[in-house]
């Protein structure tokens, strides 16, 4: 994992971590759940969040929410915006956006700016298609 300011590493959280970063899905608590099972049968989902908000914490994965309302989460830092179908939930990275220069944001209006995320929202192509069908 990345060093930032961690935690104590452990086998659970390992395994946590290691799924998300080999999907590009940006999946769910539930879904991390049932394929973390495979490697370590005891683990319980609570255990599953916990590790995952430990992980957000210390800025190693991002939580994105979709129109589902449920936490979505990606290991994959660099920088990228996220389009999410408002049809059929499913959400995609989105590369080459360029990043704005918020650092003048400051003196606008007195914030002091981060991070900066950048989420699209429509409808993708195959649930346009779908749609065209019917």
């Amino acid at each position: 994992m990345p060093e930032r300011n961690r935690t104590r590493e452990t086998r659970q959280r390992r395994v946590v971590y290691d799924t998300i970063k080999k999907t590009h899905s940006h999946p769910t608590a539930d879904w991390i759940f049932e394929q973390v099972r495979a490697a370590v049968p005891k683990i319980s989902l609570g255990t599953v969040y916990r590790n995952l908000s430990v992980l957000k914490d210390e800025g190693i994965v991002r939580e994105i929410y979709g129109f589902d309302r449920r936490a979505h989460y990606d290991a994959d830092l660099s920088p990228h915006a996220h389009f999410i179908c408002s049809d059929c939930g499913q959400i995609w990275d989105v590369f080459g956006v360029p990043e704005i220069d918020w650092r003048t944001l400051k003196e606008l209006v007195g914030c002091e700016v981060n991070d900066q995320r950048l989420d699209f929202q429509g409808r993708c192509a195959a649930c346009r298609v779908a749609e065209n069908k019917n």
